[in-house]
């Protein structure tokens, strides 16, 4: 049993973490997948099923009617983990979504050691975005179901890890962690804490760069101050203040009332709702809002989509000039038609990985949105 793991993966059913509805586990024994465990799960909680949660994985309130709760499914868990490590992309959710659903059902967390495939990946492969999918194909491994199936991910997760060791050189995940520095995060029941997974060696904390006067005017982020809440997916907090320096944007530690914007380290913008936990800097940016300075929160999805529309071409003047042609009503029914037509193809981009045009068409779209509110300022609204 030495050197034997298991993956996980949860599924939720609405925006709070220990709304778990599913769950998948595989096990993975001397190198190889040998067995796996999935069941859904009547979640904790009275918050239901969102459709935006249904969206993502399938699961309805009808699926879950007669499942086992959350208490029967945690022994089913622990029997089925046996004592072996515990491994998730993206870790730091799937075990707050289990004491999340332990505290609701009055039910004691178990002691457990867990490792990250988000955190390995990290220190293994050069991407853009570390999203389950995306390092899958980095890692030459294929998804051996629907994105968001629990049973499904926990095999990608055990299969991206299985995969790291190999670049790496080793075949226990004991020694794939010593070699990149990354300790195991823990659950401890006697004291009620925790501590995540997370690399041991912390780089040293770059100042913060200066924004690039020689930059686009145009761009939409061009002068902005803007401050970085949580964790990006998608690029290190460095590497998003950099981008923002280039573009003419300026990076800041804390929210102020300099402040533009606040970035929200998190893919769905529905996540901000009434009852969540919020970070100091996300509460500092409520206050000024309600003392009435402008400020505005937006995604990371968000946020990137202005990253690449700053480093695109701006507006073309023949572009401007059609759209200052156009009757204000005609403009507005314009702008409603792109703005539904950009939701969609963020939808099939971020949520379901099934793009249908290619990202220079999207920049069109959103350059030609982009086009209309410059000429008629009140469709920004």
């Amino acid at each position: 049993m030495n050197g034997d793991w298991v993956s996980i993966d949860f599924e939720t059913a609405n925006y709070w973490p220990g709304s778990i509805c599913s769950v998948g586990m595989t096990a993975v024994v001397a190198g190889k997948i040998t067995d796996r465990f999935s069941t859904l799960v009547n979640p904790p909680g009275d918050g239901g099923f969102t459709a935006y949660n249904t969206s993502i994985h399938g699961i309805t309130a009808q699926m879950v009617d007669g499942a086992p709760a959350w208490p029967a499914v945690l022994r089913q868990i622990l029997d089925f983990a046996d004592g072996r490590p515990l491994v998730a992309h993206n870790a730091a959710f799937d075990f707050g979504a289990l004491r999340a659903a332990c505290t609701e059902t009055a039910v004691e967390w178990p002691g457990a050691r867990y490792a990250c495939s988000l955190v390995v990946a990290r220190q293994t492969w050069r991407l853009l975005a570390y999203r389950l999918p995306f390092v899958a194909e980095a890692a030459g491994v294929p998804m051996t179901g629907a994105h968001h199936d629990a049973q499904a991910d926990a095999d990608t997760a055990a299969r991206v890890m299985l995969a790291a060791m190999a670049v790496h050189g080793t075949d226990k995940l004991d020694d794939l962690l010593r070699k990149l520095q990354i300790r195991y995060g823990q659950l401890y029941p006697d004291s009620g804490s925790w501590s995540n997974c997370r690399r041991r060696v912390q780089e040293k904390r770059q100042p913060i760069p200066t924004a690039n006067p020689e930059a686009d005017p145009e761009g939409p982020l061009y002068g902005r101050h803007v401050c970085i809440t949580g964790t990006l997916n998608s690029l290190s907090r460095a590497d998003a203040q950099q981008r923002l320096a280039d573009i003419g944007a300026q990076a800041t530690a804390g929210v102020s009332r300099k402040t533009d914007i606040l970035v929200v380290g998190t893919a769905d913008p529905t996540r901000f709702a009434p009852g969540m936990t919020l970070s100091g800097k996300h509460r500092k940016a409520q206050e000024l809002l309600d003392a009435g300075h402008e400020i505005e929160v937006i995604s990371e999805t968000d946020f990137l989509e202005l990253l690449s529309l700053s480093a695109s071409s701006p507006v073309s003047a023949e572009a401007l000039r059609q759209a200052k042609a156009l009757p204000l009503t005609e403009a507005a029914a314009q702008h409603a038609n792109v703005s539904v037509e950009i939701d969609d193809h963020r939808f099939r981009y971020y949520i379901t990985d099934a793009p249908v045009i290619s990202d220079e068409e999207f920049d069109q779209l959103v350059l030609g949105r982009r086009a209309l509110e410059k000429a008629h300022p009140s469709l920004r609204q």
